[in-house]
């Protein structure tokens, strides 16, 4: 008789064996479904927050790739508007050396100023480049326009911007100008290029060649070096980015991988454990069958 309680005993302790085994299959078979080691909290509270703080630092990367990407592309414009300013004033100063060529007459010197007229124009048209409606080379004053000239060609042009330079965050405390602040120089003492540029023409049309080919070509040549060190900046400022670009998508790619370390599952492994789980839940099913079985000993 004491046959019974044992068996029982034996049967209730496979039952909860089998139990165990369906909950461990259950969540098995989830973790396989969604491809996911953490689906809810409690599945891995160290794993939610090391997964918290590595999104977190995800998004923040992001969106520094986000604003490098923009300012990247505003470095680039200034960049090559710099470039094409300085070309621009060297055809300028090539002018003004044929103004101290043999032969030059009066109506030559004001054929001359009006080569050099166009192209302060074209000039002109650089300092404003614009990117977004906004001018690229007036500071962060939002405006449409870098530099006006009211009076016309060969007139004063001045300055319509601020002199702080605009910035973007691309890594954690570091910020990339994205163009430079009024790089033409009409703000500052003596009006910068274009100042140089109408004093070219004024002495051109007045017919005072000499001046021309003299003070104002040194003037004017004085200024391109500034324009060309300005411009020299503009190309540090776009390799900045170059280079910062490369470090943030670094950080990017090894924050993605860093995320699927921790939520990601191995297919692999949890195939092969979810099988194991199963032969042992079909063999434990099967001996719990057997177990179930009424024998001769029940009769005794």
């Amino acid at each position: 008789m004491s046959m019974i309680p044992t068996q029982m005993s034996l049967s209730a302790l496979m039952t909860t064996s089998l139990d165990q085994y369906q909950t461990q299959l259950s969540s098995l078979e989830q973790t396989l479904t969604t491809g996911q080691n953490i689906s809810q909290p409690s599945d891995s509270p160290t794993g939610v927050a090391n997964l918290i703080n590595v999104n977190a630092s995800l998004s923040a990367y992001n969106q520094y790739q986000t604003n490098i990407k923009e300012g990247q592309t505003v470095a680039s414009l200034a960049n090559a508007s710099m470039t094409q300013a300085v070309s621009i004033v060297q055809q300028i100063s090539s002018v003004l050396v044929q103004a101290g060529g043999p032969g030059v007459t009066t109506a030559n010197a004001q054929g001359l100023a009006s080569q050099i007229s166009g192209l302060e124009q074209s000039l002109l048209g650089v300092a404003n480049t614009t990117y977004l409606g906004q001018a690229i080379f007036a500071g962060t004053s939002g405006g449409t326009t870098a530099y006006s000239q009211p009076g016309g060609v060969g007139t004063t042009v001045t300055y319509q911007g601020n002199s702080t330079a605009p910035q973007v965050a691309a890594a954690p405390g570091v910020a990339l100008p994205t163009s430079l602040t009024d790089p033409f120089g009409a703000a500052a003492s003596g009006g910068g290029i274009f100042a140089a540029i109408n004093q070219a023409i004024s002495d051109l049309n007045s017919g005072n060649i000499s001046a021309a080919a003299g003070s104002d070509l040194g003037g004017v040549q004085g200024q391109l070096t500034n324009l060309e060190n300005k411009a020299a900046q503009a190309g540090v400022n776009y390799d900045q980015f170059q280079v910062m670009s490369q470090q943030v998508t670094g950080a990017v790619t090894q924050a993605t991988n860093e995320v699927g370390a921790i939520q990601n599952i191995d297919t692999a492994k949890l195939t092969t454990q979810y099988q194991q789980e199963l032969n042992n839940y079909q063999v434990a099913l099967y001996a719990t069958s057997q177990l179930n079985q009424p024998t001769l000993a029940h009769y005794l």
